[in-house]
């Protein structure tokens, strides 16, 4: 057999050794995008989508992403001059504009334990939905950042360019609306715990009182009760833990 002939078998053998990997995959129901998806969860990219809340529409403060402790991994792909577009949640849940990262991730002592600085490159729009870029994304807890094709960032692009920047009256109705909904009383860990054992949400309450973080200490109970292992395994706690803010039907996205 020729060389030739013998690179064309191996790339046939390795053709078939993929779909069998992938067939594998969806009979484990692992995630696993089709060659044709446009779009990867959790993966950074030249062309991103990012979750946020609509605090990004703080015209005081300049843009940048947060992530958890259990997604710096994902965080430390993204690089600079990399292409982020800024999907915001409720109650807007829509892609408002693009920006550019300016910053590797870096510590921080805010909410988020890892940034990233952008710059606006499209200033925020009223805005296009997943589906109306032709995008089936549907965000969900563990998934705020998505690799896009440049084939969809150009539909997205096309678009959001078709629209008016929102003037500062605009703006801050939508951050307004987003600092009214998203004020929640402080409770303390300990207050938590003994909410969620009068209501009697024992395994919750023990899986709380469990909680250590990465220092072992207990900072960071409520990104693990909102958004976190406990909110995953028992949606109802917040509601329990924060019943001014969240209800027992209250999606996140």
């Amino acid at each position: 057999m020729s060389l030739e002939n013998r690179v064309l078998e191996l790339e046939k053998e390795t053709a078939l050794l993929k779909q069998e990997i992938k067939n594998l995959k969806k009979l484990l129901n692992l995630n696993v995008p089709a060659d044709d998806s446009e779009w990867i969860a959790n993966r950074a990219g030249e062309w991103m989508i990012k979750v946020v809340y609509p605090g990004i529409y703080d015209p005081d403060k300049s843009p940048s992403v947060g992530f958890p402790h259990n997604r710096r991994k994902i965080a430390e792909q993204i690089k600079v001059g990399q292409m982020m577009f800024i999907y915001v949640t409720r109650p807007v849940k829509k892609i408002i504009g693009l920006t550019r990262v300016v910053s590797s991730v870096k510590p921080s002592d805010g909410k988020w334990p890892y940034v990233v600085d952008l710059e606006w490159i499209i200033v925020p729009k009223p805005g296009l939905t997943l589906a109306e870029a032709g995008l089936n994304i549907r965000p969900r807890i563990g998934e705020s950042l998505y690799a896009i094709k440049k084939s969809a960032a150009d539909r997205i692009l096309q678009q959001l360019n078709e629209q008016p920047d929102l003037d500062m009256e605009e703006i801050m109705e939508r951050l307004n609306q987003y600092i009214k909904t998203s004020q929640k009383e402080k409770v303390t860990y300990k207050e938590a715990v003994e909410r969620l054992k009068n209501a009697g949400f024992y395994e919750a309450a023990e899986a709380l009182a469990n909680y250590r973080a990465h220092d072992g200490s207990v900072r960071g109970w409520d990104e693990f009760a909102e958004r976190g292992e406990l909110y995953r395994n028992y949606p109802k706690a917040r509601s329990v833990i924060w019943p001014n803010t969240y209800f027992i039907a209250d999606p996140l996205l």
